[in-house]
């Protein structure tokens, strides 16, 4: 996009004049995003305190995945990215990076994470000399200790490894996949997400030799499955996770996005997100088996609909669960009480 090639050049004097908040606001008009990027608070499980994290929402072709078979049927990310990136070059993927990193340089961020609504190992979808720039760029950051990117297995080879880690020089690359469920008939019937368990725990184990941390994302909630079978399958595949030998999980729990078979089924009164109660007790299922994460609920494209409980205690348990994201303090979730906690008890077959 031309304007995105003299925008850096102007970057000092918006700041100056209008401030970082107008210059965001310019700039996720220009990508149409709701959000181009952002710091927030995050538990860091290497460094055992709060830190801030800067997250990139990079607008790249979107993911192939779903482009080929439709996707994921919890997922509009890749559609959403696609509808975005067709727009963008690789120097502009490079030129936005540039502009978030030198808007939050005094925030100093220890993790940078790239989301780009796919896979950023896939050189169709972010090119492989901008994969190249951008760890180059964090190699040379004055505060950022951690990359944390996603891909599909696929595209996960060594010669890629050993190029991005060459850039990165002492810092550590994460890298997020997908597993979401040890179920196979779940796993790729009911979401679709076209993974073999076989080639999951090969990539878990190569990555694990060539050091580079892997974090596994689990799924709270497929189609088809009641609530009781959602959560005894998110337990199970965490479980699996950490056997297998990921260093992290992710709990992502589900939200109604439009253009999915999730919001259709959704719309249709066929399928619910879960209780927050859900997800309090997986995680306190799990909580000792190794770093668990809980995903948030807004993201982009923004959901129509999200877990929650009834309206008396559903803002406070999600007050927690974010208290949770910063401190990973599992002492938060004692002692709750609602009128609500009996209905999800019964539907939960207790």
């Amino acid at each position: 996009m031309r304007v995105l090639q003299i925008l850096p050049s102007l970057l000092s004097k918006i700041n100056k004049i209008f401030g970082k908040k107008t210059t965001i606001k310019l700039l996720n008009l220009i990508t149409r995003n709701q959000r181009f990027f952002y710091v927030d608070k995050i538990y860091d499980f290497d460094e055992k305190t709060t830190i801030s994290r800067l997250v990139l929402l990079l607008p790249g072709k979107g993911c192939e995945w779903a482009v080929k078979t439709g996707g994921c049927t919890m997922c509009a990310f890749g559609k959403r990215a696609q509808e975005l990136g067709q727009k963008f070059s690789g120097d502009d993927l490079f030129t936005l990076f540039q502009i978030a990193i030198n808007l939050t340089i005094t925030d100093r961020p220890l993790n940078l994470t790239i989301y780009n609504g796919g896979s950023f190992l896939n050189d169709n979808e972010i090119p492989f000399e901008t994969q190249m720039k951008i760890c180059q760029g964090v190699g040379e950051h004055p505060s950022l200790k951690k990359l944390f990117i996603e891909s599909r297995i696929e595209f996960i080879n060594e010669r890629k490894i050993g190029a991005l880690k060459n850039k990165l020089k002492d810092k550590m690359l994460i890298i997020g996949i997908g597993l979401e469920a040890q179920d196979d008939k779940i796993r790729n019937s009911f979401i679709k997400k076209g993974v073999e368990k076989k080639n999951y725990e090969k990539i878990i184990k190569f990555l694990k030799q060539n050091n580079v941390k892997t974090l596994t994302y689990v799924f709270l909630k497929p189609i088809f499955l009641t609530e009781k079978e959602a959560v005894e399958e998110a337990i199970k595949t965490i479980k699996y996770a950490f056997e297998v030998g990921t260093d992290e999980v992710a709990l992502e729990t589900a939200f109604i996005q439009e253009g999915t078979l999730m919001a259709k089924l959704f719309k249709e009164n066929k399928y619910k997100p879960p209780w927050l109660w859900s997800i309090i007790e997986v995680i306190k299922k799990t909580y000792n088996l190794g770093p668990i994460h809980i995903g948030g609920f807004n993201d982009e494209p923004p959901p129509i609909a999200i877990p929650s409980n009834c309206p008396l205690c559903s803002e406070k348990i999600k007050d927690l669960l974010q208290k949770y994201r910063e401190t990973h303090d599992i002492n938060l979730f004692n002692n709750l009480t609602c009128e609500c906690y009996k209905l999800w008890k019964k539907e939960m077959g207790n």
